[in-house]
């Protein structure tokens, strides 16, 4: 059983690995004085902070990481990483690129360049080098996209079952669970978003229940937006259903609306007597452990497989693209196309009467 209290580790940063690349000039290599070592490590330590006005938590969180294992790896060849020049970064990422995917690289990159510019201290690419690098990198790695597969209602279906609070030994985290799963497919939400729901951000009307989300990635000035999600009472996958039995369980102490669970069962409150919101490890840990407890392949699924699900089950039943695109929140159409795992490539596809008898 998973304690929710603990917080998920953090990824280790990967050994940093000499290039074969001819090395460029040397003349960022200063010999660097501990003083100046110890100054580009608190540097490094305040990555964070300085981009946190404009990006998401995840976002910051990626940064951070990357920004640390730029500064390690620099400070291996005795290199002050807030003055290296495109040369460095280009070998930097050829490094990488021997055991990262293109989109981790492409991560780090952006991390550098964002941060050096923070740093007052940026990076220039203008002189045709660093762009042909990164086009003969994309070429050689691809650039096609990883994705995890799709929550639909078959899955869902045999996730009910298999999440019975009347058989399972922690009921309250099985209700919950139950209203999370249904809660993040059927408004198309992010795993962020799911962790982030307080109890004031709920309401019930007489179509549904309506969330509001504070804040989310295509929301960084947290506007805020509400989603709707009907009931369908007859349904098993009824998302209204599975929050108000949830909430039945929860009480109205303030706080998160998907709290934390201790190992004893518990809801876990904090010193200010609100109950504390689950990590968005925990969300997608929680989709791999009940997709393994259905009997597929966890490896296969992510908490984004709830977000995917809702898309390509809009796909499924004719729903339009624009009216999904609104109801999860997607801004771009072409990465809304993305989610429809493949649910579009049977409309209309007629290739099964190329083979067809007469």
């Amino acid at each position: 059983m998973i304690d929710e209290t603990m917080p998920g580790a953090g990824e280790g940063a990967p050994a940093a690995e000499r290039p074969t690349a001819v090395l460029p000039d040397a003349g960022a290599a200063t010999g660097l004085t501990d003083l100046q070592r110890a100054e580009i490590r608190r540097l490094a330590q305040r990555a964070d902070a300085l981009v946190e006005a404009s990006l998401s938590a995840n976002t910051r969180r990626a940064y951070g990481t990357a920004w640390q294992q730029w500064t390690a790896w620099c400070l291996g060849f005795d290199l002050d990483p807030t003055a290296a020049d495109a040369s460095w970064l280009a070998m930097h990422l050829t490094a990488l690129s021997e055991t990262r995917s293109l989109s981790t690289i492409e991560l780090r990159r952006a991390a550098v360049l964002a941060i050096r510019r923070r740093l007052g201290r940026p990076i220039h690419l203008d002189d045709g080098y660093f762009p042909e690098f990164l086009q003969g990198l994309r070429r050689t790695k691809g650039a096609r996209p990883s994705r995890k597969a799709a929550v639909l209602e078959e899955n869902l279906r045999a996730a009910m079952l298999w999440l019975d609070p009347d058989t399972a030994p922690a009921p309250k985290r099985c209700l919950r669970d139950r209203a999370l799963l249904l809660t993040g497919f059927a408004g198309g939400f992010r795993r962020s978003e799911l962790a982030g729901f307080d109890l004031r951000d709920i309401s019930f009307t007489a179509d549904g229940l309506v969330l509001f989300v504070a804040g989310s990635k295509t929301d960084q000035e947290r506007r805020g937006e509400e989603v709707g999600i009907q009931a369908v009472p007859r349904s098993p996958l009824c998302a209204v259903t599975a929050v108000s039995a949830w909430l039945a369980a929860r009480g109205d102490t303030p706080g998160a609306l998907f709290c934390r669970i201790d190992r004893g069962g518990h809801l876990t409150c904090g010193p200010d007597g609100r109950l504390q919101p689950i990590d968005t490890k925990t969300v997608a840990r929680l989709v791999k452990r009940v997709i393994a407890g259905t009997g597929l392949g966890a490896e296969d699924f992510s908490a984004h497989s709830l977000r995917a699900g809702m898309m390509t089950a809009a796909d499924r039943k004719g729903v339009s693209l624009e009216a999904a695109m609104q109801h999860g929140r997607w801004k771009d159409a072409r990465t809304a196309r993305g989610y429809r795992r493949h649910s579009s490539l049977w409309q209309g596809n007629f290739t099964g009467k190329l083979l067809a008898d007469e």
